[in-house]
């Protein structure tokens, strides 16, 4: 009988062959071993990456072929044909250090309030940037998205909020994801580290689909949890603060974040 591994580790992949590879590679120097990798083939149709994924599929790395439905739809697939208790969540042309999986583990076995862990973000190849995403809990979400999409989850907790929304097909559905995920009372932590490497192209998807749609995204989000963001921003009101992480934000600083963001100053 197959043992079952620690880490389910999902790769959605549409026409992104030429980087799939390096990916994988780095997943495998990983210092910690412990897992399995999906390639969900988000029917693609370019040539070279159905070449690739044949490869790929002799190296004893399970490939999953659907038709195409964006990002969250090949990502809840993946998971549930995954084996393991957690989940690492990555592009198909990103990657990590190789520490990332071991540190990672590490938080979530020690602390059982934490669903999700990620880290400080690289971005590498058209343009070149640093992010410090936040983390926390459901007030760190309310006005943008502090951890990245690729990070180490939970399974049971995919499973208690029933995965990525599938309508969601133009970006920003892991912000939107981990506004449920910290709404049922789940934290989570952010390595201070730069363990994750965003590949920025010309044709990727938050320069291409999400950016150009900001507006009409922002809007189906805050449509879907009206009741949660008024209730939130009612406490901010009346309460006249809100924690991020371990430091306190003034009343004043988040009706400006507020402000800026209703006439479109925020970034």
């Amino acid at each position: 009988m197959k043992i079952a591994p620690l880490i389910s580790v999902v790769i959605p992949c549409f026409n992104d062959g030429i980087y799939l590879p390096e990916t994988i590679q780095k997943i495998k120097e990983q210092t910690l071993k412990d897992f399995e990798i999906i390639v969900v083939n988000d029917g693609s149709t370019d040539s070279y990456t159905l070449e690739i994924l044949e490869k790929i599929s002799q190296q004893g790395i399970t490939i999953l072929h659907k038709q195409n439905g964006k990002m969250s739809s090949a990502r809840n697939h993946g998971v549930r044909f995954s084996n393991a208790h957690y989940i690492v969540t990555v592009d198909s042309d990103d990657y990590f250090d190789s520490t990332f999986f071991e540190k990672a583990i590490s938080i979530l076995n020690k602390q059982a309030h934490v669903a999700v862990v990620s880290s400080h973000i690289k971005m590498f190849g058209a343009y070149k940037m640093k992010s410090k995403p936040r983390g926390g809990g459901a007030f760190n979400f309310l006005f943008s998205n502090e951890c990245s999409s690729s990070a180490m989850i939970r399974k049971s907790c995919w499973e208690e909020i029933d995965g990525y929304d599938e309508q969601m097909t133009l970006g920003y559905e892991d912000w939107e994801f981990y506004i449920r995920i910290t709404q049922k009372g789940w934290k989570i932590e952010i390595i201070p580290e730069f363990l994750t490497y965003y590949r920025q192209t010309e044709k990727s998807m938050r320069r291409s689909k999400t950016e150009p749609n900001k507006e009409k995204i922002i809007k189906y989000i805050l449509n879907k949890h009206k009741d949660w963001f008024i209730d939130c921003l009612s406490k901010l009101i009346i309460e006249k603060q809100v924690i991020y992480t371990e430091r306190r934000t003034s009343y004043s600083t988040i009706f400006k974040l507020l402000s800026d963001r209703l006439t479109k100053k925020y970034k």
